[in-house]
């Protein structure tokens, strides 16, 4: 491989080891929803430049901000680039970039510093090209969160979406910020679901391009789609089994609407469910034992936890008369579901041994919810903007609901995939 291919698509391959964490360095555990939570305060200073030009100050402005913005999205650091003098502000960590450039091809080292004892953190070296600059910082920032947390943050992670435009609906991915949107099908025809793998690789979704719907799984890295299941009926709400390797999908080939247990080839395993009634939209606790779906054999849609292995079913949910549309959170410990209050759907979520649900949005219809990869922040779509759907975030209390998205006419199908795009 020539410098040039090496150095060109994607230079991070290049990143390597630098610094090691200080040893006997403690982790903070963050529960945005305590009372006392309070924000941990970064400085993230001004780059040094081995050469001062305007060029390398715009190149090395933009690893800085866009560093800082990720932190701020993570929604638990407050961040500062600079304190004036008198300024009586305490900082427990400080980020330092020293950047030089040789042509197109870049060199970063990034550090972060505790400040309490002054000790270095976590320290990075990359090797880039200038069109990579962002993806410096998404790396470095998603170091910052696993060094202070001992968890990843969201950085390196891609949300896929459904966006409509003119007639057309297709599939797009976009960076967790809602930037870098890729369209990821050209189908020309009616797309729902999509869904990332657990590693990534892979987006599971239902077309109508047969004129009804059917499951198709696309591979991220080349592009080729294929049919996973088309039995006769529908074939939707395909839900990922955390090993990458099993799918829960919903089949009415034999009748009502019930959920089966596929392998990626489209070979099915096991019918997990057989009635009454109709039985869909599954999702996987993070061991890949239970799965959350919807049912409404007691009469409306309400939620139900079955155990995969046994088949041993409960139900979740007691209120609310119309609830759909859940997810297991990658804690295990909550489900975010939907459900419809005063003719409009909200986003609710319940603990996941049940009892009293807690309503995270009153404004407008909100559908389609979707944990991050580290549980912190919830993904949905809302029509709140004047009408048309489009992409909004918010933390896992609820708190600080903000738009993420809005691409297309209308933007729905929401779902945030693995922190694993690097």
């Amino acid at each position: 491989m020539n410098k040039k291919s090496f150095l060109g698509a994607f230079c991070l391959l290049s990143l390597f080891l630098l610094f090691h964490a200080c040893n006997g360095f403690a982790k903070i555990f963050i529960d945005i929803n305590s009372p006392y939570f309070q924000k941990i305060p970064v400085m993230v200073q001004d780059p040094n430049l081995s050469v001062m030009t305007y060029e390398n100050r715009q190149a090395s402005q933009e690893i800085v901000d866009t560093l800082s913005k990720d932190l701020l999205f993570q929604g638990f650091f407050s961040v500062f680039r600079c304190i004036a003098e008198g300024q009586n502000e305490k900082i427990d960590y400080k980020v330092t970039t020293d950047f030089a450039r040789k042509g197109r091809t870049v060199t970063v080292i990034l550090k972060l510093y505790d400040l309490s004892n002054g000790t270095m953190v976590v320290g990075r070296k990359y090797i880039a090209t200038l069109s990579d600059l962002k993806k410096v910082a998404h790396r470095f920032a998603n170091e910052i969160v696993l060094s202070i947390t001992g968890h990843p943050g969201v950085t390196l992670s891609r949300i896929v979406f459904v966006s409509e435009n003119a007639s057309n609906r297709e599939i797009y991915s976009a960076d967790f910020d809602g930037t870098g949107i890729r369209q990821e099908t050209w189908l020309h025809t009616i797309v729902m679901s999509p869904r990332y793998s657990p590693d990534g690789r892979f987006i599971a979704f239902t077309s109508f391009k047969t004129g009804r719907p059917c499951l198709y799984i696309k591979a991220v890295r080349n592009g080729s789609i294929r049919k996973l299941a088309c039995f006769q009926g529908v074939n939707m709400s395909p839900a990922w089994h955390p090993s990458g390797k099993r799918l829960a999908v919903t089949l009415s080939k034999d009748g009502s609407p019930d959920i089966y247990l596929l392998d990626i080839r489209g070979q099915i395993i096991k019918r997990l469910t057989h009635g009454p009634g109709i039985n869909v939209s599954p999702s996987f606790s993070p061991d890949g034992a239970r799965i959350v779906f919807v049912s409404d054999r007691a009469g409306g849609p309400q939620l139900y936890i079955m155990n995969v292995s046994s088949g041993r079913t409960v139900r979740l949910t007691y209120s609310g008369s119309y609830n759909t549309d859940p997810e297991w959170s990658p804690c295990g410990d909550r489900i975010i579901y939907v459900s419809r209050v005063g003719g409009k759907f909200q986003v609710f979520t319940i603990s996941s041994k049940g009892g009293d649900p807690l309503q995270l949005t009153f404004e407008g219809n909100n559908e389609n919810p979707s944990w991050s990869p580290d549980g912190r922040q919830i993904l949905f779509s809302s029509d709140r903007t004047g009408g048309n759907k489009h992409l909004f975030v918010m933390q896992a209390n609820g708190q600080d609901q903000r738009l993420l998205l809005r691409y297309g006419r209308q933007d729905f199908f929401p779902f945030w995939g693995p922190n694993t795009f690097k």
